[in-house]
């Protein structure tokens, strides 16, 4: 079953849903959340979350925010065909259309996007574009699978899917919201305890005046509070970007989730330890190294954000590997990622792959003899 939802959520802490689309093969339908009662849409639901039917749907991630904002569920098992279409070589976050042109050979005619979908009613080009976008997808989604299964990437494709539903959930847990804004930078664990109470503070604030996080202070402002600590309102004024509320007694508490956080920081805290970025010679190789991985991904006609990203090719520079079996120990890249590619990454960081330029494209072998 393909499914989509329309929603606002420019103005306000959580989405707004305004319509839910299904589809099988044959039909399409719009349901209307506006409209229907939780208990009404509960048959739904249910099947949203069945582990017997495989739902599909696009660039899933704002879908899952709003089930779990709205209904407190996820989707389950997903089939996230921007996803499976990087994993067959359509290219990486492919649109919808583009996806549906390539796969099933239909287009979509585009338009309604940006649109109030809490409006009432629906004029008739609003409901032929909502029922457009899952009208395609079930036969897609069933095209997308043969694909993967003939790749041996179907599991692969199901599991990046399903992380999708996992930070939906996560989405507003204060914890995972400050170890994500930390980010891996040298908090003492006083620091951390003011972000991670700083953190809770927006979430309890914003909630309350269901605004959007970065109308109260953004992510980088929560660290500047962290770290310099105000103890005083008139200090906080000097704050830009900060919309703390008018009340003295909103400020306030403001102040003391400061002054709790440095008196009482999460039990078991580590600061982070060794080097944050790469050093000039090793930005140096981090391009060479770059440069493989990027051949590496087109020989195997996927994006290269799903082999490793920056932070991770810096690891791989600092690490020492003598065999495949020492990537898969270090837990640095995804396991099917060190499946797929592992033998050519240990070769190459061993000094015993070169780089060409073959007719504009790059590639790599073994004919280099490794320095001693």
């Amino acid at each position: 079953m393909a499914f989509d939802t329309e929603f606002l959520w420019e103005r306000t802490f959580y989405p707004k849903l305004g319509l839910i689309q299904v589809a099988d093969e044959e039909q399409a339908w719009l349901i209307d959340p506006v409209a229907l009662a939780k208990d009404a849409m509960q048959p739904l639901l249910d099947v949203l979350s069945s582990k017997h039917m495989l739902k599909v749907a696009h660039a899933i991630d704002q879908d899952q925010m709003c089930l779990h904002c709205t209904y407190g569920i996820v989707a389950e098992p997903v089939l996230d065909t921007s996803i499976a279409g990087a994993l067959i070589g359509l290219g990486d976050q492919i649109s919808l259309a583009k996806m549906l042109s390539r796969v099933v050979h239909v287009k979509l005619t585009k338009g309604y996007g940006r649109t109030n979908w809490l409006k009432r009613p629906l004029s008739k080009q609003m409901k032929v574009y909502a029922a457009e976008d899952v009208r395609h997808l079930a036969k897609a989604g069933r095209i997308l699978v043969e694909r993967l299964r003939a790749k041996e990437r179907e599991d692969w494709a199901l599991e990046l899917s399903s992380r999708q539903g996992e930070q939906a959930k996560a989405y507003f847990e204060p914890d995972k919201l400050t170890a994500r804004i930390a980010g891996g930078r040298r908090l003492d664990a006083s620091t951390y305890g003011a972000l991670r109470e700083l953190v809770a503070w927006r979430e309890r604030e914003a909630s309350r005046r269901n605004l959007p996080r970065r109308w109260l202070a953004d992510d980088n402002l929560l660290i500047r509070l962290a770290t310099t600590r105000p103890s005083s309102e008139k200090q906080l004024a000097d704050f830009r970007g900060l919309n703390a509320p008018g009340k003295a007694s909103s400020r306030g508490r403001l102040l003391q989730a400061i002054r709790h956080g440095v008196k009482a920081p999460p039990a078991g805290y580590e600061k982070p330890s060794g080097r944050r970025g790469p050093t000039p010679k090793e930005s140096a190789a981090l391009v060479v190294l770059r440069c493989f991985m990027n051949a590496l991904a087109a020989d195997n006609a996927l994006p290269v954000r799903l082999l490793a990203d920056r932070h991770q090719m810096v690891k791989l520079l600092r690490g020492e590997f003598a065999s495949v079996a020492d990537l898969q120990a270090a837990e640095i890249l995804d396991a099917r990622a060190v499946d797929l590619v592992g033998q050519d990454l240990v070769e190459i960081l061993n000094g015993r792959r070169g780089l060409r330029l073959v007719n504009g494209r790059a590639t790599h072998d073994k004919a280099v003899t490794a320095s001693p």
